[in-house]
Parts: C-alpha cells; structure tokens; sequence
C-alpha cells in the first residue's frame, strides 16, 4: 500500500490553506490548444492532495496553482473574496451547489469526475475481506466521520442501518467524529477499533500501511464523488476548461485508480 501523509493536512482542519505552484514549458499535449499564460488557480480539498501531487508531474498544458483546504473555508474564502479560484474540486455536492446559488458558480461547468468506495479500516488484522467483522462482538466502538457534515459518514450511516439488522447491538458502538481526518486519528490512536473512511485515505496514507480493511459495494450506499465547478468570474476560461477536460483524460484516469478512485 503506498506511504501518503496524514499530518500535513490536521493544520488544514485548524484554518491553514496550503498552496503549491507548478510548471511545465511545454504546452502543447495532443490536440488541445496552447493556455493562458497566466496559472489556473485550483481550489480543492486535502483528500485529493495525493492525487493531484502525481497528476502535476505529468500535466503539461501551462501553470496550476493549487489551493488545499476544507469546503467550508473554500466556499467563506470566495464569497468573502479572500480566495480566488477558477475551478473547486470536492466531494460534497452542496458546496457546488451554494456557488451557483449565490451567482459564483458556473452551473454549465459543474460535474462528476470520479468517486471512491466507502472502506472500513482497523490498525489490527481484525477485519475479513466480507467485512463480516460487523457482525460480530468482538470490537468496542466504531468511529465515523459525522454523516451531517461528511459525504462518507452518510454513506457510512447506510451501512450501519443494514448491519444493524443483523447485529442490533452495533448501534451503541458507533461514534462519531468531525471529519475523516479525526476519524483517522482516533482509529490510529486506539479510541475506535474500527473506522469507516473513503478508500482513498486508506490507499494514500502512511498510518494505514499496516491493519486490515474491507470494502462495501457502492449499491449498498449513496456514492461518494467528487466533483468539479468553474467560476463565472475566471479571467483564464479557456486554460481552466482544458484543465476541467484533462481530468477524464486516460492519464488522468490512471492515476485515479491509483489512489484508490474508480
């Protein structure tokens, strides 16, 4: 399983925005056209950090500018005008759609890119690849991240709700947490035996490397996407599409199965 990170992005959860600027000198990739030279300014979450860490290394259609933080400051950054983006990416829907709402976002240039299977993890050997784990006694608590606030808690929580017919007692074990990173951390730390977290944390982070994990079918839960949105006031249109587009592209696509995404 390949070494990720997960330190570097518990500042994120505290109200840091980390930046990186990169740049390749050619700008001429199969048939697109040649960009803007100014770079498109990228605002995404940190789960996408690793994935888009590789795809700079071998995007060469101009300059990206990427901005990792949480949807939430993102989205209070730009209605705020602190922050200037040309394209978000994230996983939860409502963030695009709060964009377009507010007159931001460009409703023609929002969509789907790719998604992740929902995983439960442990840093012991204790779960099957059935994940028949829930079904038994043998944990004390289950952590999640807060399905009000978290794309994959919710999807957790459609989980639960099967299991729970199976194994009544599951419902006073579960716990929750704010957010995946904390979800983690406390499966790390020994708080929750077992955890609930998007398969692409799984793949891409160090504190995973050893335990086991399982994953659930995508028909048993609602989806966990992620998704793009350009904003109606980018001054570099034509550059931010060809970005928008070089997520489907084949390269593009490997490296999302590498990281855990479909």
């Amino acid at each position: 399983m390949k070494i990720g990170f997960f330190y570097k992005f518990l500042g994120l959860v505290g109200g840091m925005v980390i930046s990186f600027v990169f740049s390749n000198n050619s700008f001429a990739e199969e048939n697109n056209e040649v960009m803007a030279d100014d770079a498109v300014k990228v605002c995404a979450i940190p789960q996408l950090y690793d994935y888009l860490e590789d795809l700079k290394k071998v995007y060469s259609l101009g300059k990206i500018d990427i901005s990792y933080a949480s949807s939430s400051m993102i989205y209070a950054s730009v209605i705020n005008n602190q922050m200037k983006c040309d394209i978000f990416l994230g996983n939860d829907q409502k963030f695009p759609a709060r964009y377009i709402t507010s007159g931001v976002g460009d409703s023609t240039g929002y969509g789907n890119f790719t998604k992740t299977t929902l995983a439960l993890f442990s840093v012991t050997s204790i779960i099957d690849k059935d994940c028949d784990v829930l079904n038994k006694d043998i944990y004390n608590k289950i952590i999640m991240p807060n399905p009000k606030y978290n794309v994959s808690g919710f999807a957790a929580s459609q989980i639960i709700e099967l299991y729970i017919k199976k194994n009544p007692k599951i419902k006073n074990k579960v716990i929750y947490s704010d957010n995946e990173y904390s979800a983690l951390s406390s499966i790390v730390n020994g708080y929750a035996m077992l955890g609930f977290l998007p398969y692409n944390m799984v793949v891409d982070n160090k504190m995973t490397k050893n335990g086991s994990f399982c994953l659930f079918s995508d028909t048993e839960y609602e989806p966990i996407n992620y998704y793009y949105m350009t904003f109606k006031n980018s001054k570099n249109i034509k550059a931010t599409n060809s970005f928008r587009d070089y997520l489907f592209s084949d390269k593009s696509r490997l490296i999302l199965k590498k990281h855990g995404y479909k």
